[in-house]
């Protein structure tokens, strides 16, 4: 599975010190209050939902592989809970991985029909063999039902914040 390679190649060795990523400061700086129930898909330090969790926001902790110790276990294309379950539904660093591109639209309808609000999207390039090869158009196409209320974009980094109609 893609996805235990980025656990064992980047997540083991992850540096980043920062109580959370780009994409969930973007998502403060475009939601009003930050009491949400969250979905945290991705990143397996959890950095994310902890970070949410001390403002406030419970969170359920979902991975594809059982060593990050999450709360549930589910791949991205069958998501395990009903529609507009969560306020927010973080997606970390996890398209690349998926195991072939051809899953993508389905991963993303799940994620947008589990979200009642928000969505954040995060991204990057990864310089190994086995990660998929996308352009960032690829994923906003993924979600054009979706708002953008906030991007940032460069060249190894992607992060959006989406938003269902309101």
């Amino acid at each position: 599975m893609r996805i235990e390679v980025l656990r064992k190649e980047y997540c083991a060795k992850c540096r980043i010190k920062a109580p959370r990523s780009t994409g969930v400061g973007l998502l403060l700086r475009v939601a009003n209050g930050s009491t949400w129930r969250v979905l945290d898909y991705g990143c397996s330090n959890w950095r994310n939902s902890k970070f949410l969790e001390g403002v406030g926001s419970t969170s359920v902790r979902v991975d594809a592989i059982p060593d990050t110790r999450p709360d549930v276990v589910a791949y991205p294309t069958h998501m395990p809970f009903r529609d507009s379950s969560f306020d927010v539904v973080l997606f970390t660093h996890i398209f690349m991985f998926l195991e072939e591109k051809s899953e993508w639209p389905r991963a993303a309808g799940e994620l947008a029909r589990i979200s009642r609000r928000y969505l954040v999207v995060e991204t990057y390039r990864v310089k190994h063999v086995s990660a998929l090869k996308f352009e960032p158009r690829e994923i906003e196409e993924l979600f054009a039902e979706l708002v953008i209320k906030k991007r940032h974009v460069r060249r190894d980094l992607q992060v959006y914040v989406y938003q269902r109609g309101e």
